[in-house]
């Protein structure tokens, strides 16, 4: 801080700023080890599951645009399913579940106008479901 003025001097806050991001990583790596050990299931009530908590709804997309360079259009709804579900994960993960149940899958497409073109054009890959955890 500066002695005179008493405002913050540029080198307090890149490391303030540093540490802060730094702290943001860490816990977005956390989330992204957790997340692959989250359980998902379509139904709401899976057998043998013990539901402890219901945490909330969580959501999950992706824009199969996102992948246009890939060769089919089956190959960029793959990818753009795959990571619509690591979303889901990840924002379960990020609640403190260790489940996801009644998961649902839905495929938005849009078209935008012809001033638009292409780009104006996209399929969202988007699952919903609730986030638990289990005993």
């Amino acid at each position: 801080m500066c002695p005179i003025c008493g405002s913050i001097e540029i080198d307090e806050v890149s490391s303030n700023q540093l540490e802060q991001q730094e702290l943001e990583a860490a816990e977005f790596q956390r989330f992204m080890e957790e997340a692959e050990n989250i359980a998902c299931f379509t139904v709401d009530s899976p057998p043998g599951l013990a539901i402890k908590e219901s945490i909330g709804l969580v959501f999950g997309n992706s824009s199969k645009q996102a992948f246009w360079g890939l060769s089919t259009q089956a190959n960029r709804l793959s990818r753009a399913y795959e990571v619509a579900y690591a979303n889901l994960k990840f924002d379960a993960a990020s609640l403190g579940a260790n489940a996801v149940v009644g998961v649902r899958f839905a495929l938005n497409n849009s078209t935008g106008s012809a001033a638009v073109g292409l780009a104006g054009s996209s399929e969202a890959v988007m699952l919903l479901g609730t986030a638990v955890v289990t005993k």
